[in-house]
C-alpha cells in the first residue's frame, strides 16, 4: 500500500477519523500517518470536515420504552443497561450517520492529476491534487515550507503547453489545506500542463494575473494512476 493509491488513502483516512477503523488496522494506519506526509495531510483534511459535525451534536436521552421495545424485538433477557450510556451511544450513531452523508456529498470525485512540490531540503512543501467530479476541484496540502519574507505569499501556477501561466491561487501556510473549485480557464490550463510552478508574490497574490516575483519551485504534474 502506497500514498499513490489516493482512493484507498482517502477511504482509510475517513474511516480513521470517524473511528470505524479499529484494531491492528488502525494501529498500522497510525504508524503510516506518522511517517508519511501525504497520509497525515489527508487525515487532517477529514478532521477539518468532520469535527464541526461532532461539535454540533447534542446528546438526547430516549425514554425507557425505547430500550424496552428493542429488548422485546431482539429477545434480550439480560437486565436493562445503564441509561447514562444512551446519550453517548446516540451521539456516536448520529456522528457516523452525518459523517457518511457528508462523505457522500463532499468527496470531490477522483484524482486526475497529482504534483508533489519539494523544497530545496527534499521535503514535500505542497501536495497538489486535481479532482474531476461534479465540478473540477483543487486540493492543496502544505508540509514544511521554505522561508518566506514578511508581506509575501507563495502562489501556484499551471504551466500550459501553450500560452501564459494561469494562477491556481495563493498556497496555504505550513500545515494548511486549501480546497478550491476550478474556473474554466484553470481547468483548460491544467488539461495541457505538464508542470506547475510556485512564485513569490505580494501578500494576497499577484496583482496582475501573471507572476510578478521569482519562480522559486517547479514540479511535474502527472496523471493519477
Amino acid at each position: 500500500m502506497t500514498p499513490d493509491n489516493t482512493e484507498l488513502v482517502d477511504r482509510l483516512a475517513a474511516e480513521y477519523v470517524l473511528g470505524t477503523l479499529r484494531g491492528p488496522a488502525r494501529r498500522r494506519f497510525e504508524r503510516w500517518r506518522q511517517s508519511t506526509a501525504t497520509v497525515d495531510a489527508r487525515c487532517r483534511l477529514w478532521e477539518e470536515r468532520l469535527l464541526p459535525l461532532a461539535r454540533g451534536i447534542r446528546p438526547v436521552r430516549p425514554p425507557p420504552r425505547v430500550w424496552d421495545g428493542i429488548a422485546r424485538r431482539l429477545r434480550f433477557t439480560s437486565a436493562r443497561p445503564q441509561m447514562a450510556m444512551w446519550p453517548w451511544a446516540l451521539a456516536a450513531s448520529l456522528l457516523l450517520a452525518a459523517g457518511a452523508t457528508f462523505m457522500f456529498w463532499n468527496t470531490p470525485g477522483r484524482v486526475t492529476q497529482l504534483a508533489t512540490i519539494a523544497a530545496p531540503s527534499g521535503q514535500a512543501a505542497w501536495i497538489v491534487e486535481v479532482y474531476a467530479g461534479r465540478e473540477g476541484q483543487l486540493v492543496i496540502r502544505s508540509g514544511t515550507l521554505p522561508p518566506l519574507a514578511a508581506g509575501h505569499a507563495y502562489e501556484l501556477w499551471a504551466l500550459p503547453a501553450k500560452g501564459s501561466p494561469v494562477s491556481l491561487g495563493v498556497l496555504p501556510a505550513t500545515g494548511g489545506v486549501a480546497r478550491r473549485v476550478l474556473a474554466a480557464a484553470q481547468i483548460q490550463a491544467l488539461s495541457s500542463a505538464s508542470q506547475v510552478a510556485v512564485s513569490l508574490e505580494p501578500a494576497g497574490g499577484s496583482p496582475t494575473g501573471a507572476p510578478t516575483g521569482p519562480v522559486v519551485l517547479t514540479a511535474p504534474l502527472r496523471a493519477a494512476s
